[in-house]
Parts: structure tokens; C-alpha cells; sequence
């Protein structure tokens, strides 16, 4: 029973070093001989929504974003199919910590596209995103050098955990796409749709309680 309790012990120890659970408080031990350290472990998926919840600073467990993930543009008849527009699409962090938006990769052929841009707009947004191109001179831009494109507050409107007010800043945003056409489009154009798909891929990054810190700290 003795080595059994051992090995449980030593299992959760694990578990609390590894980060799932961080040190609350530490006792000095003077002048004897032992100490009592308690482990308090946790097994499954812990409440990323509350900011209070033990979860290492930085980490991806913080991360809890609603995206719309099947958006679309199209062409207008007024500009004879010259320039692009969307419908608004939505971004809301849900999580108990702030969260960097950044777009991470485009992926897809340009044929008859020959500009597209993600624009971004909400109230209370912590800064206002900046109007990026996805594609340009009908090639897909290079993202791989992208900085953070938007930075949403936590589910009550907190970045800053402790100091920001509730709803100081939007956890919510919405976004959308414009651009243009090439000057060859098909001679059917009228009567025809051409359809064009690409893959966009959003990088989601934790924003720590102090409200600047991204990520785990190395």
C-alpha cells in the first residue's frame, strides 16, 4: 500500500510540475525536520473561459475562439465584375485571456483575382487592425513574416487582467474581403460564375494576464 501511495503521489507531483498546476504560496521550514507539501492534481480539460482557472500563462489552453471558418466573396454587376466584395464575417474570443490574431497562410491559385485584401473593424478594439492583401498582382502575398493582425480582450473585455476595467476593450471583431479582378475575365462573365477557392489560415496566439506577453514565456 506504502509503494502505491508513493507512485500516486509521485505521478501528481508530475502533473503539478509540468504546469497543469502552479505554486500558490511557499513556507520556509525552520529549525525542523519535514514538510507537507500539497498536491492538488487536475485530469481533463480544464475552464479556459474563467480567468481565474490554473492554466500556465501563454499556453494554448487558454486559446477559445468562435471564427467563421466558411466565408466568401463575390463580384459586383454594377462594376461590370471589376471589384470584389464580402459580407461581414465574425471573430469572438471567448476565453479568459486575451488573444493575437495572425494571419498565418494563404493557400489557393489567383486566376481572374487580382487583389484581395482582409479588412477588419469593431468597436473597442484594442488597436485597429490593418488592411492586409492576401493576393496581389494576381500571385498570393508571402504571410510568413505577418505581424499580429488584431488583438481581441478576454470574454469580460479585460487585457490586462488585473488593472483593465471590464469591457475596457472589444473581445469581438468583424472582418471582411475587397479587392479587384484581372482585366481578362471570360467573355461569359454575365451569364457565368468562375469560382475561385482558397484556404486562409488564422494563428491564435494567448495573450498572458499582464495583457502584452504573447505566448508561453521562453
Amino acid at each position: 500500500m506504502k509503494k502505491t501511495n508513493f507512485l500516486l503521489a509521485t505521478m501528481m507531483l508530475g502533473l503539478s510540475i509540468s504546469g497543469l498546476t502552479q505554486l500558490a504560496s511557499a513556507e520556509t521550514i525552520d529549525g525542523e525536520n519535514s514538510a507537507d507539501v500539497i498536491i492538488n492534481g487536475t485530469i481533463g480539460k480544464l475552464d479556459n473561459t474563467d480567468p481565474d482557472t490554473n492554466i500556465p500563462e501563454g499556453s494554448d489552453e487558454w486559446i477559445n475562439v468562435t471564427v467563421d471558418t466558411a466565408t466568401a466573396f463575390h463580384t459586383t454587376t454594377a462594376s461590370a465584375h471589376k471589384n470584389i466584395e464580402s459580407a461581414d464575417y465574425s471573430i469572438v474570443n471567448n476565453s479568459g485571456r486575451g488573444v493575437a490574431v495572425t494571419l498565418n497562410k494563404m493557400e489557393g491559385t489567383p486566376k481572374y483575382v487580382d487583389t484581395l485584401t482582409i479588412n477588419a473593424k469593431g468597436n473597442g478594439l484594442v488597436a485597429t487592425p490593418t488592411a492586409t492583401k492576401l493576393v496581389e498582382n494576381n500571385a498570393l502575398a508571402d504571410l510568413t513574416s505577418a505581424l499580429v493582425w488584431m488583438r481581441l480582450a478576454n470574454k469580460d473585455g479585460r487585457l490586462n487582467i488585473a488593472t483593465d476595467a471590464a469591457s475596457a476593450y472589444a473581445n469581438s471583431a468583424k472582418f471582411n474581403y475587397t479587392g479587384t479582378t484581372t482585366a481578362s475575365l471570360p467573355t461569359d462573365v454575365n451569364e457565368n460564375a468562375a469560382t475561385e477557392n482558397y484556404t486562409l489560415t488564422l494563428k491564435f496566439t494567448s495573450i498572458q494576464k499582464d495583457g502584452t506577453t504573447l505566448g508561453v514565456t521562453p
